[in-house]
């Protein structure tokens, strides 16, 4: 019997250290607030005078669950951030689809991280284009190639033509901006990897770059003979 209540208090104890584990990683991240939070693809933004909704996904190519949301209001702008998490990845995905309450008017949606700023919503405006978020561009030239992956220290991200047509032909794709907080926080260029593959999966274009904070945005094009092609910003407006 001794033994039975050992065994039974040694489990009890396991499952009450492993549910504050998961409670911790779960709601414990929102005590660092906006330092805790990371950057998100984000699909669509509607506000009105009761609410924000937000709809996006987690950028990467490594599944991360979502895990929250963390905002604040003021001088008439939303300022929210978004948490995943790789343990969570194994449960959920990293789509998420939020409605915040809002007290006042809101003028601006502001998406934030420890060390990024992103306007992702303005009034009279509504949801802003890719094109004024800052990092990585890629632009594909051929329908035989179906997906990109950028890869540097720390991250790995992909966004392919099946990504709620988040990728067409001929149109540049925002990628990623996590590697503007990585220039700015190593306060040095940041090497990356860009990898095209076709529909099977095939690697058909790889090539090495470097991100500058002080650059704001890169413009990279792949050709269809498999070229990848650094672009002036003139040439994407």
């Amino acid at each position: 019997m001794e033994t039975l209540k050992r065994s039974l208090t040694v489990v009890l104890a396991v499952a009450a250290v492993l549910a504050a584990v998961f409670l911790a990683g779960r709601y414990g991240w929102k005590l660092s607030g906006f330092r805790a939070c990371q950057g998100a693809g984000i699909d669509c933004v509607e506000v009105d005078e009761k609410a924000v909704h937000i709809t996006g996904f987690y950028p990467g190519s490594f599944p991360e669950g979502f895990c929250g949301y963390y905002a604040q209001e003021q001088d008439s702008r939303l300022y929210v951030g978004f948490r995943f998490s790789a343990v969570f990845g194994f449960f959920e995905t990293g789509d998420f689809d939020v409605t915040i309450p809002v007290e006042g008017e809101i003028r601006e949606v502001i998406l934030k991280t420890s060390m990024n700023e992103t306007r992702i919503w303005q009034a009279g405006t509504g949801a802003l284009p890719q094109s004024e978020q800052y990092g990585i561009y890629v632009k594909l030239e051929s329908t035989e190639l179906y997906s990109v992956e950028i890869s540097y220290e720390g991250f790995s991200g992909a966004v392919s033509r099946a990504d709620s047509m988040a990728m067409e032909v001929g149109e540049y794709c925002f990628m990623d901006n996590d590697i503007m907080m990585a220039a700015k926080d190593a306060d040095a260029p940041v090497p990356f990897t860009i990898t095209v593959k076709d529909m099977d999966g095939r690697i058909v274009a790889s090539g090495k770059f470097s991100f500058d904070a002080n650059m704001e945005k890169l413009y990279l094009t792949v050709t269809a003979d498999g070229r990848i092609l650094e672009d002036t910003k003139d040439a994407s407006e």
